[in-house]
């Protein structure tokens, strides 16, 4: 895993999920073509917890496109446990959905974005 994507973890686990996106916006200069999504469904991740923790629209939208775009890596690609991650994301769409279909709030409770070595 490269300095720059274990900066945007360590972020993002603190739960500075603007910063873990900015930090990771940093690595798209450099990033190979195949890992483009990658990165970029992180980013989304990172910008949909920002949302939601903060109160602000498009949360989820910006999770479910993050899924998306992580969906054809494998669990551990860059080193990242994107099966953690993955399974996370999409229980905390479920949960969401289903407060928002009930009328009441229900704040998320964003996955640990670990190194795949850590389960």
């Amino acid at each position: 895993m490269t300095p720059g994507l274990q900066a945007a973890l360590r972020e993002y686990n603190a739960g500075r999920f603007f910063e873990c996106h900015e930090a990771l916006e940093e690595l798209l200069d450099d990033t190979a073509a195949e890992d483009w999504n990658f990165v970029l469904g992180l980013i989304q991740i990172a910008v949909g917890y920002h949302k939601l923790t903060a109160g602000h629209a498009g949360g989820e939208k910006l999770l479910a496109m993050g899924l998306k775009k992580l969906a054809p890596y494998a669990d551990d690609h860059c080193g990242v446990d994107l099966a953690r991650l993955r399974a996370g994301v999409a229980v905390d769409l479920e949960r969401l959905a289903a407060a928002r279909r009930d009328g009441r709030p229900l704040a998320p409770v964003p996955p640990r974005l670990l190194p795949a070595s850590r389960r």
